[in-house]
C-alpha cells in the first residue's frame, strides 16, 4: 500500500511499497485530488527507494492512467531512487510528463524536499 504524508500544504510526500498493486493509485487519488482542488496544482516528493515493479499488469496500466490523469496538475516531483534502472526510467517519464522530474539518491531527501518546497512556479494557474 501507498503511504502518504503531506508536506507542506501544497505538497505530498508518497513512499511506494516494493511492489505497486491494483488498488494503490484509487487509495490516494481523493486526497491527490483534494490538494488539487484546493491549490490549483500539487508537488510530489515520490520515495521509490524500496520499489521494484508492479504486482501485474493490470496495477502498471492503473499507474499509467492515474499519471494521465494528474500529469497536467502536478508542478513538480522528485523523486528518491533506490535502484540504478529507476534513472533510466525518470529520464523516459520526462519525455512524456509535463512536470519537471528530478532524481535524488537515498541520502539526499532533505535536497528534494528543499526543491520540492522552493518557490518558483506558482499556484493556480
Amino acid at each position: 500500500m501507498i503511504k502518504t504524508e503531506i508536506i507542506s500544504p501544497n505538497a505530498l510526500r508518497i513512499v511506494v511499497p516494493v511492489k505497486l498493486k491494483v488498488d494503490d493509485f484509487r487509495q490516494i487519488a481523493p486526497q491527490v485530488d483534494s490538494i488539487i482542488r484546493k491549490y490549483g496544482k500539487i508537488r510530489l516528493l515520490i520515495d521509490a527507494s524500496q520499489f521494484s515493479g508492479w504486482e501485474n499488469i493490470a496495477a502498471f496500466e492503473n499507474h499509467a492512467i492515474f499519471v494521465k490523469n494528474h500529469q497536467d496538475r502536478v508542478e513538480r516531483i522528485a523523486v528518491i531512487v533506490g535502484h540504478d534502472w529507476q534513472h533510466w526510467l525518470i529520464g523516459m517519464v520526462r519525455i512524456f510528463v509535463h512536470p519537471d522530474v528530478r532524481a535524488y539518491g537515498q541520502g539526499q531527501e532533505s535536497e528534494a524536499v528543499q526543491w520540492i518546497a522552493a518557490e518558483g512556479l506558482p499556484y493556480g494557474r
